[in-house]
Parts: structure tokens; sequence; C-alpha cells
């Protein structure tokens, strides 16, 4: 197995480019820009509307092979950087990826796994480029709801489909499931999701606004801003249960004024800094 160096420096974030461009010259196979030890990493989220402030200070990481790795030290020492040296073998990236998308028993009825990883009577999801593989906690507790919902619901209406998870795990307990996403590769990949698994589920990029009819169980795992505005459509469609998650729990407050009532809490569960509701209409 190939050997190969990381070279690690802790530097201000506006010399980044300049040193990987020495990184590079000296032999460099590639670099990356990573937090500096102890920060937490910052994202612009889709409610922000401004950037966050950028680091003052990153971490340089520059890979070389063993023979090219002396070399790369002394040109970025020379230019003012300090250095650590980490050894790391190469891996089979083609088949490491696999080691984070894993088998999830939701209870004995339901059970999600990625194809490699399958066994009959699972609810087969392959990771692509649509959200939900059933690992991420916000889908993981709507799958649960779905799961102790199922007995009595007839019916769902999965808003923000991605891959389709949700509404494939209702149509395997047994629901009439349909869901809908504004991104038509997600309904491509959740109708190619209930071919692989041979269920009945309607996908489509319907906007919720022209919905008609009820659902016994709504369920949207979407940001809490997206909830908030489309409020009115999600008590206009659910006739018994609405479940929601990918609410950052700091700003739970305007969805919770927006459906109740009529809605009434039914269960609030917070794990970390994401919070997972069901609500029952009164």
């Amino acid at each position: 197995m190939a050997r190969w160096v990381e070279l690690r420096a802790v530097v201000a974030r506006t010399r980044f480019d300049a040193l990987s461009q020495i990184a590079f010259a000296a032999g460099a196979t590639g670099t990356e820009e990573a937090p500096a030890p102890g920060a937490r990493p910052v994202y612009r989220q889709p409610w922000d509307t401004e950037a966050p402030p950028l680091p003052l200070r990153v971490t340089l990481k520059a890979w070389f092979s063993e023979d090219e790795a002396d070399a790369g030290r002394t040109a970025l020492e020379g230019a003012g950087a300090e250095i650590e040296a980490v050894v790391v073998d190469d891996e089979d990236w083609a088949e490491s990826w696999k080691a984070f998308h894993k088998r999830i028993e939701v209870s004995p009825r339901l059970r999600v796994s990625p194809p490699w990883e399958a066994v009959p009577g699972d609810l087969v999801i392959p990771p692509g480029n649509a959200f939900g593989t059933g690992g991420h906690p916000t889908t993981l507790a709507c799958l649960g709801a779905i799961d102790r919902l199922a007995g009595e619901c007839t019916s769902v209406l999965d808003v923000g489909c991605g891959s389709g998870v949700l509404a494939l795990a209702a149509a395997q307990r047994g629901l009439k499931a349909t869901g809908i996403d504004i991104d038509p590769d997600a309904v491509t990949s959740s109708r190619s999701n209930a071919a692989l698994n041979t269920l009945s589920a309607e996908f489509s990029t319907l906007p919720l606004q022209r919905v008609s009819g009820t659902y016994d169980l709504v369920v949207a795992n979407v940001f809490a801003e997206v909830l908030t505005m489309l409020a009115p459509d999600l008590l206009r469609v659910t006739s018994r249960h609405l479940v929601l998650a990918g609410i950052l729990a700091e700003r739970s407050g305007p969805v919770l004024d927006a459906l109740s009532p009529p809605l009434a809490i039914r269960e609030e569960i917070r794990e970390g800094d994401w919070l997972h509701l069901h609500l029952e209409r009164l």
C-alpha cells in the first residue's frame, strides 16, 4: 500500500493561496483548507442574508509522496509556516466511502439499507444526488414517526421528498404515498428508488401550493424558514398528523407560531441542535 505524508500548518487565511502554490511547486499532489484547531466550521445557511465572517486562521494541509515530503517541508518552512508531518496510508476510495452508509433498523418492521448491506425486506436506498438515506437525525426522526403512525393512517404526503426515502417507507408500511420536491433530480431519484424497491408511490415537482386534497400524515424534513413560509398550505393539506424535522431548535419559534393552533404539539424531541415535532389536528 502506498504511503503519503500530510504536511499541516496553521496559517493566516490570507496566506493560504500563496502557501498552496508553494506546496504545489514543491511537488504536492493536493492541498486542503481546513478549520484551525478548536475552531468550529461556520457555513452559510439558506436563511442567512449575509455570509458569515471568514476565519482569521485556517489549517493548510498538503499531501506529498514520501520521496518529496522533505522538499515540501523545506519550501513551506522557508515561507514561514510551522509544519507538522503525518504519515498516512493510501486508501481504496472507490470502496472506503461505503463505510459512511450503514444499515439502519428503525424498528423490526422498517429497516433502511444501502444496496451492499441489504437483506430481504429492507428498504434499499442507494446514496446518490438526493438527500435522505435514513442516517441523518432529521430523516431518522421522520422514519420513526412514519413507522409509529402507519397503523392509524392511510395516506402520506412527503414535502421535499429528496431521495423518496420517507414516502417509500410509508408505502412499504402500507400507506398511499405521495412525494413532492422542487428539484427535478430529486423526483427522478425518488422514482428510481420506488422502482428498485417495487413500491408504488407518486412523485412530482408539483408545488405544495397546488396540491389538492388532504392527507392523514404529512411529513416535511426541511428548514424552519421554509416550513414557516409553507405553513398555510401545510395546515390545508394535513387532516390529522404533521411531522416536521430539519428545524434548528433556536429557529423553531416562528414554525410553532404559524402552526399551533389549529395543530397541537403531540411530541417534541430535541437531538443536539435539531428539533423534531409531531403535531396533531385539534
